[in-house]
């Protein structure tokens, strides 16, 4: 039960800290490596690089997208090297929530969690923002690096 508590409690902090960067369901597979199609979306005031996997996009009914997340930090995160969030995003409410997440730390540790956090509203201005605009709203285009 201790495990259980303590991965959930690192998949909010880590939640929390993507949202945050931001303000300036089982889950399926990762995707196949020979797949992937990454996509550059945005990067946050930390220089914190994020890109999303176009290949591996699924809608789902209810205009309802999962979509692989991408995180390359720098060296101004003291934790994590980079990490791979599953979001469920539900883009005609503009909330996202976390699925899964993989994150490699500094210290050569990895972490999995595959338990899913709560429903969040999407900061207005913010990286995930774009991701919401990228994946949902075809008119919008994307940022470029």
């Amino acid at each position: 039960m201790k495990a259980v508590a303590k991965k959930s409690a690192l998949f909010v902090f880590v939640f929390i800290l993507f949202l945050a960067a931001h303000a300036g369901a089982s889950s399926p597979a990762k995707p196949d490596a020979s797949l992937d199609k990454w996509e550059f979306y945005d990067n946050d005031e930390d220089g914190t690089s994020y890109l999303y996997n176009a290949s591996t996009v699924e809608r789902l009914k209810g205009g309802l997208v999962l979509v692989w997340v991408q995180a390359i930090y720098t060296d101004k995160n003291p934790k994590y090297r980079e990490g791979r969030f599953l979001w469920e995003i539900d883009c005609s409410k503009k909330k996202m929530r976390g699925r899964s997440a993989y994150v490699k730390k500094k210290d050569g540790t990895s972490e999995t969690i595959t338990e899913s956090s709560d429903w969040s509203p999407i900061p207005p201005d913010s990286t995930a923002e774009t991701l919401h605009a990228s994946v949902c709203d075809k008119k919008k285009s994307k940022k470029s690096p």
